[in-house]
């Protein structure tokens, strides 16, 4: 007898199907089906991220890349300082082409790992800490390999209706024009 399990629900699941009643059959059905929801469950519960993680992003910046336009630079850090399979965080410090910081954007992050051509579960919140420094957290990089932060940047300096002084009007520290950039990070996770 398999522990647990009664020898005759056993030996009921191993009966040819032409020995088993059509009762015998739809309960089967039903057992499996609970199972398979069940086991669904498990496998889609996954890790919970971290309420109130602990963030270090001292140092020198891991690495510097530019946007996909040219006008905005980011510095890019990491928390760990080396990013490990699990939940990790990043530190964006933003800056244009003369090195001043800029805020007032809107980041969206989507973690992507190109070489299995998929992202995460997991949709970072990213928020803006000191003028043109945004953190983005929690980064689910849930298996190892190279890891893009496909990152789009926006700005709400284009007199719409979201910018009721209008286009120009930005004071200091802020994106003095509309800005629709992208930029691609990426990240080696061991």
């Amino acid at each position: 007898m398999v522990r647990g399990i009664k020898s005759g629900t056993l030996r009921g699941f191993l009966r040819p199907p032409a020995t088993r009643s059509a009762a015998q059959s739809a309960s089967d059905l039903t057992r499996f089906a609970l199972l398979g929801a069940a086991l669904i469950g498990l496998g889609c519960s996954g890790q919970q991220p971290p309420a109130n993680p602990t963030l270090d992003f001292s140092g020198q910046p891991a690495l510097t890349v530019a946007s996909a336009s040219g006008a905005l630079n980011l510095a890019v850090w990491w928390s760990p300082a080396h990013p490990t399979v699990g939940y990790d965080a990043t530190q964006l410090a933003i800056t244009d082409s003369a090195g001043a910081p800029v805020s007032g954007l809107t980041l969206t992050i989507v973690p992507w790992m190109p070489a299995h051509g998929h992202g995460a579960s997991v949709e970072p919140a990213v928020t803006e800490t000191a003028p043109g420094t945004y953190v983005a957290t929690p980064l689910d990089f849930f298996m190892s390999g190279t890891w893009q932060l496909r990152t789009t940047i926006v700005s709400g300096s284009d007199g719409g209706a979201g910018d009721a002084a209008g286009a120009g009007d930005a004071g200091p520290g802020t994106a003095p024009e509309a800005i629709d950039d992208s930029a691609q990070p990426t990240v080696d996770v061991p």
